[in-house]
């Protein structure tokens, strides 16, 4: 742990960790601590959770490195599986999307390079949906890197795209179109119309898989239902 902290509260308490804005040296920072879960064996819980720590970190340092705007790492404490980042001062996509802005389009687009240069670099975030962007001034910067990872597997980078529209259909169907269009043209200028082909096929399957699990779930409910009148 890094001395002479101020704690200043708890910006946000999840399922794996806490987040905490800190003062140190002047600077506001944020204080990722992963808990302990009761239900792992110690050795394990403290394994988990400082692999996990290392990974996140690692991926948010080569991230900043393909010049995609996430928070600087500034200390990572392994005893406490504690990563102190980059605070950064403003609100996630979701207001945004909501005000019906004309900059919509050309934040997206951004969000959709920032995506292709995460991928070219071999990196997934895994959970990129409106509230894990983070709109700073004019530029959207990417947060919340716990499910992220490294992979060239483009399943795994069809799933970010995949989360984006699909957060975004659902809570906003009527700007969801513009929205899916301009994150693939950012994606495109980037990793280029080939690539994006391919991820928009690999979105495809994803999605028919997911219709097939809904069918099949809703046919089994239906004979259940059958059997439960006989």
């Amino acid at each position: 742990m890094i001395d002479d902290v101020e704690d200043l509260g708890i910006i946000k308490v999840g399922a794996e960790a806490v987040l905490r804005k800190v003062l140190w040296r002047g600077m506001y920072l944020v204080e990722k601590r992963r808990v302990p879960k009761p239900y792992r064996h110690p050795e394990l819980d403290r394994e988990v959770r400082t692999s996990r720590t290392v990974r996140e970190a690692r991926v948010m340092i080569r991230a900043k490195e393909a010049g995609v705007s996430c928070p600087a790492v500034i200390h990572v404490d392994l005893q406490n599986a504690s990563i102190y980042m980059q605070y950064l001062e403003g609100s996630d996509l979701r207001p945004l999307l909501d005000s019906h802005s004309i900059i919509i389009p050309t934040l997206v687009r951004d969000i959709g390079a920032s995506l292709a240069r995460l991928h070219l670099s071999g990196i997934y975030h895994g959970d990129v949906v409106p509230s894990n962007l983070m709109v700073v001034g004019e530029q959207v910067a990417f947060i919340d890197f716990g499910l992220s990872g490294f992979s060239q597997d483009i399943e795994e980078h069809a799933v970010d795209l995949h989360l984006f529209e699909r957060g975004v259909s659902a809570s906003h169907p009527h700007i969801a179109p513009l929205v899916t269009r301009s994150l693939k043209e950012g994606y495109a200028s980037v990793a280029g119309e080939e690539r994006l082909s391919e991820v928009e096929a690999k979105i495809a399957e994803i999605r028919s898989r997911a219709r097939y699990v809904e069918r099949s779930g809703l046919a089994k409910a239906g004979r259940r239902s059958v059997a439960g009148g006989l």
